[in-house]
Parts: structure tokens; C-alpha cells; sequence
């Protein structure tokens, strides 16, 4: 039997302890009416406050209004800055779960989602977070990521072909039984990755075990597609135009100009776990992963410029700040690296 995989090792998370706190940042109480009559999920946890917070486990940061930038990691952590990345502040969060997500349907309404099944709702820019569904039981599958058509239909996915849907903004989730995704010897594999195509309307999928899997009925239902790796994809994402990159495991990349019929391999020049990827400003792209991994090509060629950081820091997401700096996240927090306007876009990693 093949040994499940998950994007950081629990054994770390584990190993981590915190022995500085600090008080509190108090999540405000969400006056939005269309919000407040549904019931809570019953949680007593708290986000573990740690005056480092910004140096810790993170897995995905994103821009929201005003510039404000929010990363979401371990133990409940959700940070926000409003200056740039220069200093973080935590908001506490009805949860202690490994948060692995974030995605936003505009400036200020979006959703986190992590281990133990935990989804988190936010209409402020993330100043303050809703709980809307959570498991007590350390078991149940996680989510690794999430994605809305609109304000009220969504779908999370995660760990063993977890698929959660909701009609209404998050109120309330309702797991959806995917029989077409089920593989007959191993069951569900892990869902790690969900993308849209707005052009060809229509979204995608990618997991363990080389899944791939498309709907063309906005995430109603789905059916399998051909697959060129037989190892784990942790992100699929959609470019501008018909063009789909796919990366996991080994140093794979694979693209799709097609909708995902045929796929072509790009080389790499590494073995690291390529682990998500990042569209900039002048359309060329950056995958970030493993071992301080950092990729950037374009989507006219194959060419890839590889840089590895000297920490060889692992790294999970990434933002592009309007001063061409690029801040980093993942395993040691906050990291920032320099995209200078070279003709070769070298990066050069910082601190």
C-alpha cells in the first residue's frame, strides 16, 4: 500500500512548540445579518497566539483590499499586515487546526480552510473569521483547498476524496459523493488542488496518485481525465487563455493547451515537490516548493529559470508586492525574495 501523502509531515507539526505567547488580537463579532442566523459549529479552541507567529509554519498567503496581505498556517494561525509584509499581526480564530488554504471571492469576502474539516468565513478583508464547519474528531479528513463560483455556491475539497459543497455562502456544507472519481483498488485519493478556467468555463481538479479530473458543470459533477504521472499533483492552475499547468512530486510539471486532453512534460532541472504557483505581474508565472525551490517561466515557452534559495527554506505560496519584492511562505514563515527586471528574472532570496 502506498504511503498516503500530505503536503507538510504531521510528525513536524508535532515537534513544534510554542513557549512565547502574547496577548490576543480580539477577532471583532461580524455584524452582517445575512450571517448571524445560522448556528455556529460548537468549538471551544482558540488560534495558539505566539509572538513569532510570522516565523512559523505557513501554507498560503494572499492580497485583499487596501493591500492588506493575509497568510493562514499552523495552529490556527491567520496574520494579516497591512504595510507591505514589514510586521504581521494575528487574529484569533475559533480553531487550533493546520489551516492550508485561502481563497477570496472579492476585496473582503473569502474563506480558510485546514485540517479537522475546519472552514473559516471572513467579510471584512479577514479582520475577523467565522467559524462555519469543524470536526472534534482528529481523524476526519482534511481540506486542502477550496473554491466559490459566486458569494454562495462553493466547494472544498480534501484527504480521501473529501468534496463538500454549499449553496449558501457556507452556512451550511454538505458532503457530495463523487462516485465517478472513485478508483476501484484504491478508493478516493487525496483532492489537493481545484483551479477555473473562466474562458472555457470550466474547473479542474488534481490529487494523489496522478489524479486529474474536470467539470464542465461548475463543480456539480465531475469525470476523470487522462493523467501523464502516476505520482501525487499538489497544485493545478488554470493561466490566461486555454493553457493548465499541473506540478507535484519529483520536480513534475506538465502543461495542457487542450483542456487537459493531452499534456506535455516541462523540465525543471529539480527533484523538489513542486508545490504552488504564482501568476506575475509581466504574465510570466512562479512555482514555488521543496528545498527552497523557485521556478519562473512563461507560458509562450518551456524554458524555466531555476533558483534555489541557500536555506533551502520549503515553501508553500507566494505573493508579488507592487515594489517587484516577492514575499514567500511556507516552513520558516515569512520569507522575502527580490524579483529584479533582468532580462532573466533572477531571484535572489532574502530574509
Amino acid at each position: 500500500m502506498k504511503v498516503k501523502l500530505f503536503i507538510f509531515s504531521i510528525v513536524l507539526l508535532e515537534c513544534i512548540f510554542f513557549s512565547v505567547v502574547f496577548a490576543p488580537v480580539n477577532a471583532v463579532v461580524q455584524s452582517d445579518s445575512k450571517e448571524a442566523d445560522f448556528k455556529v459549529p460548537d468549538s471551544n479552541e482558540q488560534s495558539i497566539q505566539a509572538a513569532k507567529a510570522s516565523k512559523r509554519l505557513l501554507m498560503d498567503i494572499k492580497r485583499v483590499a487596501n493591500n492588506r496581505l493575509i497568510a493562514v498556517g499552523e495552529r490556527g494561525h491567520i496574520l494579516i499586515s497591512d504595510n507591505q509584509g514589514d510586521s504581521w499581526k494575528q487574529v484569533q480564530v475559533s480553531t487550533e487546526a493546520l489551516l492550508t488554504k485561502l481563497f477570496f471571492i472579492d476585496q473582503k469576502v473569502g474563506w480558510a480552510v485546514g485540517h479537522q474539516q475546519t472552514i473559516l468565513k471572513t467579510i471584512d478583508a479577514g479582520s475577523s473569521w467565522r467559524l462555519q464547519n469543524y470536526s472534534h474528531n482528529l481523524d476526519q479528513p482534511a481540506l486542502f483547498d477550496i473554491w466559490f463560483k459566486n458569494k454562495n455556491t462553493g466547494f472544498a475539497v480534501g484527504a480521501y476524496g473529501l468534496y463538500l459543497k454549499t449553496s449558501n455562502g457556507g452556512q451550511q456544507w454538505e458532503p457530495v459523493y463523487q462516485e465517478k472519481l472513485e478508483d476501484e483498488e484504491i478508493g478516493f485519493p487525496h483532492f489537493y488542488s481545484i483551479t477555473y478556467n473562466s474562458k472555457n468555463n470550466q474547473l479542474f481538479m488534481a490529487g494523489e496518485l496522478g489524479f486529474l479530473a474536470s467539470s464542465v458543470d461548475e463543480g456539480n459533477s465531475w469525470a476523470k481525465m487522462p493523467s501523464p504521472y502516476d505520482g501525487s499533483f499538489f497544485n493545478i492552475t488554470s493561466l490566461p487563455g486555454d493553457q493548465i499547468l499541473v506540478m507535484g512530486l519529483r520536480g513534475h510539471l506538465f502543461k495542457s493547451n487542450d483542456q487537459g486532453n493531452n499534456w506535455s512534460e516541462i523540465s525543471t532541472g529539480t527533484l523538489s515537490v513542486l508545490q504552488e504557483l504564482l501568476l506575475l505581474d509581466d504574465e510570466k508565472y512562479l512555482i514555488v516548493g521543496g528545498d527552497g525551490t523557485q521556478l519562473i517561466g512563461s507560458p509562450d515557452n518551456d524554458k524555466i529559470n531555476l533558483v534555489q534559495r541557500p536555506d533551502r527554506s520549503h515553501l508553500a505560496s507566494a505573493i508579488q508586492l507592487k515594489n517587484s519584492q516577492i514575499l514567500l511562505v511556507g516552513i520558516n514563515g515569512v520569507l522575502s525574495a527580490a524579483l529584479n527586471q533582468s532580462k532573466n528574472k533572477k531571484l535572489q532570496g532574502t530574509q
